[in-house]
């Protein structure tokens, strides 16, 4: 649970004490796991009120997605291209560094003892993987501007870049094993790959939904909507999930056959979440949604007074999300009441992170936000 470190310099961490890293309860990717299913690993019951534990000042913005959790440690990657790492107890800096390029749109993903991040903006940008025991670069590579997260099976990374590629490569080396991209010159990848069985499923600016082979690459289908996608796609009993600026919220199967689709008057920017028999959206008009999986039909409406384009957290019958308004809620996600806030000084916009007790999330203030 505690950790020494060793500064080289002002930008520089090493862990004295490995990771014990364990996925069934650590947070250790975008979406908590290659589906993005978004609910939280934690077997604590949470009931509100919450206590705020203790708040990080990163000096920089926070992007949508940029937390993750293993150990006692909480990772941050900001967009500045700063990397942290805060202890969860005490809420005290455990280092930091530099990351190579202008920004950091990513959530670190945890691998091992090392650290995969991803960063966009200039000629410097690169994925790079960082280990936190030698407190030094183990491989780095140039994949173009990437402004989305990484994820990882089977010790290979999936990442997607703005040009409208899609790469896989080793963990351990960072060796390109594959590259391909979209069909269309139009296309650029602001959505993160989302991984289930032996596809890789996608969105683009070109308005659409892309399936490529796990294991080779090779493209096997698309499916069209009729505006770019942001919305990163959620994977649930073999059913595809996504929103797109058409407004709509799609639900297809794993063919690229469409199921059904819903008009919610309102555009996307997060990936779905799952609770029972319904899907839970948010949109930017600053509403939470939740939908029956099978119709999309609505079976209620949580609205906020700003914009929401944070991905919607559940926790048990919990759902935790944050808003423009500047306020984090805990929302009951059998009936869509408020069951809690907390206004912090900056507008939320960054998708909230559970590990056992504890609840995080960040704001616009440049500040990182502990509850318990």
């Amino acid at each position: 649970m505690f950790f020494s470190i060793s500064y080289f310099s002002c930008s520089s961490l090493s862990l004295d004490k490995q990771l014990e890293v364990n996925e069934k309860e650590d947070w250790l990717m975008i979406g908590g796991n290659p589906e993005k299913t978004n609910i939280s690993k934690s077997d604590k019951t949470l009931n509100p009120p919450f206590n705020l534990l203790w708040q990080f000042d990163v000096d920089g913005g926070l992007s949508r997605n940029c937390l993750s959790v293993s150990d006692a440690v909480l990772f941050v990657n900001t967009l500045n291209s700063e990397f942290y790492s805060i202890d969860v107890t005490s809420g005290k800096s455990l280092g930091r560094i530099s990351i190579p390029g202008r920004s950091s749109f990513s959530t670190p993903l945890v691998y091992g003892n090392n650290i995969i991040i991803t960063s966009s903006g200039n000629s410097e940008s690169r994925i790079l993987s960082y280990s936190l025991i030698k407190g030094e670069i183990i491989w780095e590579r140039n994949i173009g501007w990437v402004q989305t997260s990484p994820l990882l099976i089977d010790e290979n990374i999936y990442v997607s870049n703005v040009s409208g590629d899609l790469y896989k490569l080793n963990a351990t080396q960072g060796n390109i094993i594959w590259k391909c991209e979209a069909s269309s010159s139009a296309s650029s990848f602001y959505t993160s790959p989302t991984i289930s069985g032996d596809k890789i499923f996608i969105g683009s600016t070109d308005g659409n939904l892309y399936a490529f082979d796990k294991q080779s690459g090779n493209f096997l289908w698309k499916f069209k909507t009729n505006a770019s996608i942001f919305s990163d796609a959620s994977v649930y009993n073999d059913r595809i999930y996504f929103g797109s600026d058409d407004k709509n919220i799609y639900c297809i199967d794993t063919a690229g056959t469409l199921i059904w689709k819903k008009d919610l008057k309102t555009k996307y920017l997060s990936s779905p979440a799952f609770y029972g028999d319904y899907i839970i959206v948010t949109g930017i008009d600053g509403a939470v949604y939740s939908l029956d999986k099978t119709g999309g039909e609505v079976k209620w409406k949580f609205t906020a007074k700003g914009a929401v384009s944070a991905s919607p957290l559940i926790h048990k019958n919990k759902i935790f999300i944050g808003s423009y308004d500047k306020n984090f809620y805990c929302i009951n996600a059998d009936d869509g009441k408020e069951l809690w806030r907390y206004t912090c000084e900056g507008r939320v916009q960054t998708s909230a992170v559970i590990w056992k007790e504890f609840i995080f999330v960040a704001s616009d203030d440049k500040y990182i936000y502990c509850f318990k």
